[in-house]
């Protein structure tokens, strides 16, 4: 307890620490209560733009030495751990990142599965993930078994409970704010989860009708969460963030998304008043002006494999902040500081001056060793900050 009791202050100072103070002027929402576990900013800046870094917890479990078990399992552990790798942050990246005074119940991409009886596992040195070797939906029957959702019960949600309110308690007496998990994935991501992959594109085609049965039926259960958990917390329901990561060509043509699967994003996007992050980490280049559409998107995730330029005319056009992420393996651990420098420059010369925007290094898993990856984050950091010095 006197542990955590430290932590809580060091983390605090932090927040109100000069040094963060000044890294809020960068983004938009340095002061809105940041609602999922790894921060993201909407840069305010078209020009001397902030860059970020993170570690994902599989990195976090080797850097740090975290059980990633006892992390998903023990609500003082996870608020332990959170505080714990904030603080690594803020000491060892030197980025443009705020730090706000919130921590998160999570588990992370592995809650809306859950809502739909799908088994979750536990595994060490890494995130929950969802059993894929069993479809939930293996036909339209199984949409008519599912049971109503429960904001207290459904899958992880009585967990999610038990972690808010140990947490909240842990935190008494100290300006932390506790957050109550949000939904990360979209309909589309969640439907892969519960369908298949394969079966899922399959029925775009062959059964169009139980493929829209699916993602509205998903979407009503996210809207669902969203307003039991804005009642229980009484506060405004949260703008959705959409994580698509398996929204990419060549699996999936701008027509199939504009016509099967933006719709039903557009529909979220009405009601809750707008799409916090829309994210995909795969080529999304094709797609650039269907996601623009969507009403009240504030912030675009620009994957490695994207076009940066493009991207810089399209979302301009509507004020919507973009998010380039970097490749971690091929910018930074296999790239010398000239390769680094270069990539960097290239996105500045297609960006400055146009949108909005930031650079992001994030999802560092450690590769060879922690001394290897430690030396490579260090060496990109020192040339980021040369080119972004902000």
């Amino acid at each position: 307890m006197e542990e955590l009791k430290t932590l809580l202050e060091k983390y605090v100072n932090i927040v109100y620490s000069k040094q963060n103070q000044e890294n809020k002027k960068y983004w938009e929402n340095a002061d809105e209560p940041f609602l999922a576990e790894r921060w993201r900013g909407r840069s305010l800046r078209k020009e001397n733009t902030p860059f970020t870094m993170a570690m994902d917890i599989s990195g976090y479990s080797k850097v740090l030495d975290i059980d990633c078990l006892a992390y998903y399992a023990k609500p003082e552990i996870q608020l332990k751990e959170q505080l714990r790798y904030a603080i690594w942050e803020y000491e060892n990246l030197k980025c443009h990142r705020a730090f706000d005074n919130t921590a998160f119940v999570s588990f992370g991409t592995a809650l809306e599965a859950s809502f739909f009886g799908a088994k979750i596992h536990f595994l060490p040195g890494q995130a929950p993930w969802f059993d894929e070797r069993e479809p939930i939906f293996k036909d339209k029957a199984d949409l008519l078994k599912l049971k109503p959702f429960d904001f207290y019960n459904s899958g992880l949600c009585g967990r999610a409970h038990y972690f808010y309110e140990t947490m909240k308690k842990l935190t008494e007496g100290y300006d932390i704010n506790v957050m109550f998990p949000i939904t990360l994935r979209s309909p589309f991501s969640i439907a892969i989860m519960l369908r298949g992959f394969e079966n899922l594109l399959v029925d775009i085609y062959e059964d169009p009708e139980f493929f829209d049965d699916i993602l509205t039926t998903i979407a009503g259960y996210l809207k669902e969460y969203a307003k039991a958990r804005a009642k229980f917390l009484n506060e405004p329901m949260p703008k959705f963030m959409l994580c698509n990561d398996e929204i990419s060509t060549p699996t999936l043509s701008d027509r199939l998304y504009r016509e099967k699967v933006l719709p039903i994003e557009r529909d979220l996007a009405v009601f809750a008043g707008g799409v916090r992050y829309w994210h995909s980490c795969g080529v999304t280049t094709d797609f650039y002006e269907s996601i623009a559409s969507i009403p009240g998107l504030q912030m675009m995730h620009i994957g490695p494999w994207s076009d940066v330029k493009k991207a810089a005319e399209v979302f301009s056009k509507k004020d919507i902040a973009i998010e380039i992420c970097l490749n971690s393996v091929a910018d930074i651990y296999e790239g010398n500081e000239d390769e680094m420098r270069a990539k960097l420059l290239s996105i500045k010369e297609a960006c400055d001056g146009k949108v909005r925007y930031q650079v992001r290094a994030d999802g560092f898993a450690v590769l060879n060793s922690v001394e290897f990856t430690m030396e490579k984050i260090r060496q990109w950091n020192k040339v980021a900050l040369e080119v972004f010095p902000g």
